[in-house]
């Protein structure tokens, strides 16, 4: 498959157009695109919110693994951060006690469509 120059160059503008809006707005979206690490950890999440799934702290770390050399306790640091700024949840697991399942808030779950909505509308036109 080839690319024609003109949709690459498109599609290299509409990226950077995109990390400059985000770059701009004090948001969720902004919180987790700072690096790959906590945009995996993002994309995680809201992966298994949009098909309904539980995913937890040890979920996370393993997935996250072989992207990023991030030890649990910064992981955790970056979650934790996360809740502060009130864009995911701690839950009991109800099977495991002793874990605990993140969950997106509903902030973040708006601003994450909107985003999503912006971007293709942005790579269409």
């Amino acid at each position: 498959m080839t690319i024609a120059s003109d949709t690459a160059d498109t599609t290299c503008l509409n990226l950077l157009k995109d990390i400059v809006e985000v770059s701009q707005d004090n948001n969720s979206i902004k919180f987790f695109r700072k690096d790959l690490t906590t945009m995996s950890i993002w994309l995680l999440i809201m992966s298994a919110n949009l098909k309904g799934q539980k995913i937890n702290i040890e979920d996370i770390a393993r997935a996250v693994a072989p992207i990023s050399r991030i030890s649990k306790p910064s992981l955790r640091l970056i979650l934790e951060k996360a809740k502060h700024k009130k864009y995911i949840k701690f839950t009991k697991n109800l099977d495991d006690h002793r874990s605990l399942d993140v969950e997106p808030e509903e902030i973040i779950i708006k601003e994450f469509r909107s985003w999503i909505k912006k971007f293709f509308n942005n790579m269409t036109q």
